[in-house]
């Protein structure tokens, strides 16, 4: 019995580390509105079992001096450093320097394009509190940017756009700088999604 109580915590341990970082992993793809609480709830949980299971592993080893009553306490250094180190490699790839960033508003739902400096976007599709991202590369010259792809998500279209500066026409747009799905004529591709751009860092 008491073999069997060591290995169930450890298969607990396996489990709660496994699903942590594989969700944490996948906000580099996808987000919800409610994950921070959920993930962290799970968080503390599963922290606050492993600690308990050290307590209890601490003293099967002092009473017995196997030193298998050690796996379940490096096992949880491992899955925190894990975690810890996927969590610093999402956000340093979401913080990457900004060149040049583009926004569509639909009213409930929204895309952005995130240009990043070192030649990376991330685009991402939202919608009440759930977010989907999208992770490429693109080249620019002048207000041609060209993608690695010719469709993402039923939004993007093509692999060519291109920044103009517009003025007000009331109806379309407001004055301002917009991305425009092109084809490879230059001739905008009608009924496409027209981005406004948000930020832009360009010299």
């Amino acid at each position: 019995m008491k073999d069997k109580n060591h290995l169930i915590r450890l298969i607990i341990i396996l489990g709660i580390g496994t699903f942590l970082s594989y969700r944490i992993y996948q906000f580099r793809f996808s987000s919800f509105l409610f994950d921070v609480f959920i993930v962290g709830g799970i968080s503390i949980i599963g922290f606050l079992f492993w600690i308990w299971s050290i307590r209890k592993d601490y003293k099967k080893y002092k009473a017995t001096k196997n030193k298998r009553f050690w796996i379940g306490g490096i096992i949880g250094i491992v899955f925190i450093g894990l975690i810890f180190g996927i969590y610093l490699k999402n956000n340093a790839e979401f913080n990457k320097p900004t060149l040049v960033r583009v926004y569509y508003d639909g009213d409930f739902n929204g895309t952005s394009i995130d240009f990043k400096t070192d030649g990376t976007y991330i685009f991402d599709n939202f919608a009440i509190g759930f977010s989907d991202y999208v992770h490429g590369n693109y080249k620019i010259n002048g207000q041609l940017i060209t993608l690695d792809k010719k469709e993402i998500d039923n939004v993007i279209k093509t692999d060519l756009l291109e920044i103009k500066d517009l003025k007000e026409n009331g109806i379309d747009h407001l004055a301002g700088k917009y991305l425009f799905q092109i084809e490879s004529n230059g001739k905008e591709i009608e009924r496409s999604t027209k981005f406004r751009v948000v930020i832009d860092n360009r010299k």
